[in-house]
């Protein structure tokens, strides 16, 4: 029997952990209702180039906060929010991807690389395994294959409903923005 070599590689090295530094887009496109902060504006602590002026008494919302680009080592400075236009962040069911885009960069998320990377990850709504919703100025666009389909912003309590739906022409995603009223009598 004939031995095979084998022949060692060495170990992939961690990537070094990540770290804010100064970016701090997190902090203009989120509400912070402890701080009374509005999503679209910097919040009022942040300081220039050194991030939050209430580190370690800052709100607990923003404590527990790590954009996608801070977690996922394989999301290059590309991906660093300041640097794209746009967080990345997780729904906490985990098949969620939400884009929530910088005000002053609303076309951010449309531009290369970006556009094509979220059109392969929106492939699997065909399989009901995730969805990529941007939350743009304008409204939300939940992205698709084919489209991207455009919706109204949503109020607190409403619900983004998706899913396939059979039309003359086959299968097809569809996306709609159920109020909280009506979803209340739904329910």
């Amino acid at each position: 029997m004939a031995h095979a070599d084998t022949v060692s590689t060495p170990a992939r090295q961690r990537a070094p952990l990540k770290a804010c530094g100064d970016c701090n887009l997190c902090c203009k496109v989120y509400d912070v209702e402890d701080v009374g902060k509005k999503a679209g504006t910097l919040c009022q602590h942040t300081r220039e180039s050194v991030g939050c002026g209430i580190w370690g008494l800052h709100p607990q919302m923003c404590q527990d906060f790590k954009c996608l680009w801070l977690k996922h080592e394989d999301l290059n400075g590309l991906w660093r929010p300041d640097t794209a236009g746009f967080v990345l962040r997780l729904e906490p069911n985990g098949t969620t991807l939400n884009i929530d885009v910088d005000p002053d960069r609303p076309d951010a998320w449309l531009k290369h690389p970006y556009y094509n990377q979220l059109k392969l990850w929106s492939e699997g709504i065909y399989r009901s395994e995730n969805l990529v919703v941007v939350y743009a100025p304008e409204g939300l666009y939940v992205v698709t294959p084919e489209e991207d389909l455009f919706l109204r912003k949503p109020r607190r309590g409403d619900i983004l409903e998706t899913g396939m739906e059979m039309t003359l022409f086959g299968p097809r995603p569809f996306a709609r923005v159920i109020p909280a009223a009506q979803a209340r009598l739904r329910a």
